[in-house]
């Protein structure tokens, strides 16, 4: 009976060893001495928040806007796919966009209910993440809410302008280094302006721009926010259903991990080219997204929209 007890021991003993060694915590491979500690006291510590060191939906570049609120409501889903050397991402994309009152004011509720990724441990130690790269990982993303009123339209000499309010919840997870966890705000006022030729290919010639703030909290127990302005720009071209859009724009953080000697990746500016289909009721987009600066990725989105209630009418 005293031999079976101590062979029971041993067994134990090998079994706890076996899932020390094969089970331990991801990250444990990987030593964070030289790491940088941001100063909380969570695993995340050594992560810089900021765009140019977290996922392409942490901290996004809003979307252009034309300065036009709808006439009609509308639901928008979509997928969007990120390339760069070391990561990989596909996320899903829903927005739901209530007018409230037809081209006056829109409620928008938007995010990324799923995202699936994979970071090889080169990445992992450039942002400074603790978990190792175990394979493909899926997760929920952050849950983000906007409103826009419509200030001023078909003015005979003026603009249109709109202005917009949004902020995120954090339910998107930091664990992997793909969110924030913290909450960010940014907010606008967009003007916009149609030509229309008399004669030739095109039958609208759209000039917009915006400018604004945005805001988010880092992790820095001395600087718990970092903040800058946030400027955009975009032309489109439509001819019949068919919409061309070039826009780039961006904005600019005032380093708030500078004075500790750690580069700011915090000012991401972007280029975007898309195509908009308008049909009766859905409509069709296609955009390229590439980073000229913190931000990393080349991203291709599409989405189906489809509109309901009152149409949108043309200018």
């Amino acid at each position: 009976m005293r031999l079976k007890r101590i062979y029971s021991i041993r067994i134990l003993l090998l079994a706890v060893s076996a899932l020390a060694v094969y089970g331990r915590a991801p990250g444990q491979s990987r030593s964070p001495k030289d790491w940088i500690d941001f100063g909380s006291s969570h695993v995340n510590k050594w992560m810089q928040v900021a765009p140019g060191t977290l996922g392409p939906n942490a901290l996004p570049v809003p979307e252009m806007d034309y300065a036009r609120v709808a006439g009609s409501s509308g639901v928008e889903a979509g997928i969007h796919s990120h390339f760069m050397i070391g990561d990989t991402a596909v996320n899903t994309w829903l927005s739901i966009n209530w007018v409230v009152v037809p081209e006056k004011v829109e409620v928008r509720i938007w995010g990324f209910p799923s995202e699936t990724c994979r970071m090889t441990n080169d990445i992992r130690d450039q942002r400074q993440i603790y978990y190792d790269d175990d394979g493909w990982t899926t997760h929920q993303g952050d849950l983000w809410i906007s409103t826009r009123i419509q200030l001023l339209k078909n003015h005979r000499s003026l603009p249109d302008i709109t202005l917009n309010y949004s902020f995120k919840n954090t339910t998107g997870l930091m664990r992997h280094g793909r969110y924030s966890d913290a909450g960010t705000t940014y907010f606008y006022v967009a003007i916009g302006k149609s030509f229309y030729p008399a004669s030739g290919f095109l039958h609208e010639i759209r000039v917009a721009g915006l400018g604004g703030f945005y805001m988010w909290q880092t992790n820095k127990v001395e600087m718990a926010q970092d903040e800058g302005p946030l400027v955009e720009a975009g032309v489109q071209f439509r001819r019949n259903n068919l919409t061309l859009s070039n826009e780039i724009g961006g904005y600019f953080g005032y380093d708030v991990y500078e004075f500790i000697g750690v580069t700011g990746s915090n000012d991401p500016l972007v280029y975007r080219l898309n195509f908009l289909f308008g049909g009766k009721s859905v409509d069709y987009k296609a955009e390229f997204v590439t980073g000229l600066q913190d931000y990393h990725y080349k991203t291709f989105k599409a989405a189906i929209i489809y509109r309901f209630g009152k149409k949108e009418l043309d200018p």
